[in-house]
């Protein structure tokens, strides 16, 4: 009988323990794979980033006039927290003494959409370029509003361009 016990005790175990080593979803794993094979435009430099998870977008905004935001008062304007149990579940930290965020709001759609930062670099001319890519998908039947926000150094200064690839899934 005690036998039985260990074995079943030895299956739960180790069930658990495949439980908790899950692989990251293919999203991430996409995205990292894209960042590490983007091509570099000439004479520039890429800048580092962290991507702002667990945040949506607020019902009132409508449009970004500038996709950088410098304040605390200005993010919280535009973005709300999206927590939810587990490790993953905290929205990333944000120092607004030390980090800016640049962000890109789609507009409202009813069409399965995926957006996510490709690259982002800066140019001889001091400029910030951040590239982007929107895969849009079949209709749904409520709409969405795809974001994302990657946070910077503050030290990173510049005029902020976006450059959208746009694929259909």
């Amino acid at each position: 009988m005690t036998k039985r016990n260990v074995i079943l005790l030895t299956i739960a175990v180790f069930s658990f323990i495949a439980c908790q080593n899950a692989q990251k979803p293919e999203k991430e794993s996409t995205l990292k794979q894209t960042l590490n094979s983007t091509d570099t435009v000439s004479n520039t430099i890429a800048v580092d980033f962290t991507l702002a998870k667990n945040y949506f977008v607020n019902n009132t905004v409508t449009k970004l006039e500038n996709p950088k935001i410098e304040t605390q008062e200005q993010f919280d304007e535009i973005f709300g927290t999206a927590a939810h149990m587990g490790n993953d579940g905290k929205p990333t930290v944000i120092d607004f003494s030390k980090q800016n965020v640049l962000a890109v709001v789609l507009p409202e759609t009813d069409r399965q959409t995926e957006i996510y930062p490709v690259s982002l670099q800066k140019d001889e001319k001091g400029e910030i370029l951040l590239t982007y890519e929107v895969k849009v998908g079949q209709k749904q039947t409520f709409t969405i509003r795809p974001n994302f926000a990657v946070v910077i150094d503050k030290s990173e200064k510049g005029n902020i361009r976006l450059n959208e690839i746009k694929l259909l899934k």
